[in-house]
């Protein structure tokens, strides 16, 4: 395929901040936070259907009661977090994020958003919140940011609160050549960030370190990629297409091979049932 890691001048083209030292910066047009919104908006379908729910911490029956404070952090378009205010209305919302530009102009009443760094910490007092659910950080983060993000989070959850982690094994299962060859590339390129893709393999290490969490769940499930996996496989075959096209713009391959490229791509990742397995952490603040 003669695949490799070009100056990213593709990227740039494309909208999205290589300056940046968040891996997914969008910047430039409406269009471009139109189709990231379509991409979030399909990953979160999917996501929530491999769970069967928006969450795996013990508290439906407390959130359905009323009274919780919720935290979204990184909460990106805020889809996760205007469901569960749908769902639960009687709690109390608030997502953090760093773009401000991302948020919705119709937030519900119970929704407060906040634009902020999360590397910052969080600016909330101790023991404010008795939920705290993070999720699709990990490219934002190097492993020491993570340690203190979790340790914010110790420190903003109420005693009895729970804290869920949801992140990606950036590490594909049964690849065929050419997506060995794309992702090795790829790859190669997110650990000059110095960034880990292998952060799951350190989160309830990292957890266990702040001395304040209790029991922690670890629960893993696939996530699918290419045309395969009954109900769900058209949904993955359109984001497995976003993500192989996202991928190539770090590539040297012309835009006019982007189509033929992601086809070959697919028809391998279907043919070798390709996957990735997503991982949650669940647990009780002590």
């Amino acid at each position: 395929m003669g695949i490799a890691i070009s100056k990213f001048s593709r990227a740039k083209k494309a909208g999205f901040d290589t300056t940046s030292q968040y891996l997914y910066t969008i910047t430039g047009t409406p269009n471009t936070y139109d189709r990231e919104q379509e991409n979030v908006a399909l990953r979160h379908s999917i996501v929530r259907e491999i769970w069967g729910s928006n969450f795996l911490s013990p508290i439906s029956c407390e959130l359905k009661n009323g009274g919780l404070k919720v935290l979204d952090v990184g909460c990106g378009f805020g889809i996760w977090l205007f469901e569960m205010s749908s769902e639960f209305p009687n709690c109390s919302y608030t997502g953090i994020d760093m773009s401000p530009k991302l948020f919705a102009a119709n937030i519900p009443k119970n929704v407060k958003l906040v634009s902020a760094d999360i590397n910052d910490g969080l600016p909330f007092p101790d023991d404010s919140f008795d939920f705290i659910f993070i999720r699709n950080v990990g490219f934002d983060l190097l492993e020491t940011q993570w340690v203190s993000l979790i340790n914010e989070c110790s420190r903003a959850l109420k005693p009895g609160g729970y804290l869920e982690v949801t992140e990606a094994e950036l590490r594909s299962m049964n690849c065929g050549p050419n997506l060995i060859k794309l992702s090795k590339k790829f790859h190669e390129y997110v650990a000059s960030t110095k960034v880990n893709t292998l952060i799951v393999e350190k989160i309830e290490v990292i957890m266990r370190s702040t001395n304040k969490f209790q029991d922690i769940d670890h629960h893993t499930r696939p996530f699918l990629q290419g045309c395969w996996g009954g109900p769900l496989k058209d949904a993955y075959k359109s984001y497995s297409t976003d993500i192989f096209r996202f991928v190539l713009k770090f590539t040297d391959i012309n835009e006019k091979d982007y189509d033929n490229t992601i086809n070959i791509l697919m028809d391998e990742a279907t043919v070798h049932k390709t996957y990735f397995n997503l991982h949650k952490f669940v647990s009780k603040k002590i």
